[in-house]
């Protein structure tokens, strides 16, 4: 006969396992008006060298879509928040583009025309997501 003991340390291995599947959606479907069209894993050779030398635990990227506006969010999750302080502090700003961080993610965002208004008021939406 089984114990009650045996049993939960015959199911501990279970519970230390984690399926990468399962993880949750770190882009929303929607952000105010802003609605996600696309989301995808973005592969590890688009990354550039400074971003993986950090190690990069998850990066995904979302196409977002607001009265005819595209934005695109790629969010890259790392092990602390010093080293997304550390790329938004290394960043170097380029047009129609913006990065910021929030906790353990570093998010660059493309998109909106020229009118850094439209990323700014994403970014403020994006930011208070992550912070969940």
């Amino acid at each position: 006969m089984i114990t009650r003991r045996q049993w939960w340390i015959a199911l501990l291995p279970l519970a230390a396992c984690e399926n990468p599947n399962e993880r949750v959606e770190i882009l929303p479907m929607t952000l105010g008006e802003w609605r996600r069209v696309s989301v995808e894993n973005m592969p590890p050779e688009e990354h550039s060298e400074e971003l993986k030398q950090r190690g990069i635990k998850r990066a995904r990227r979302g196409n977002y879509d607001a009265n005819g506006v595209r934005l695109t969010a790629s969010v890259y999750e790392y092990g602390s928040q010093a080293v997304a302080f550390e790329l938004v502090q290394k960043w170097r700003p380029e047009p129609g583009k913006m990065a910021f961080h929030q906790g353990n993610y570093f998010v660059i965002l493309e998109g909106g025309g020229e009118d850094n208004k439209v990323r700014n008021g994403f970014a403020a939406k994006l930011e208070a997501s992550l912070k969940k």
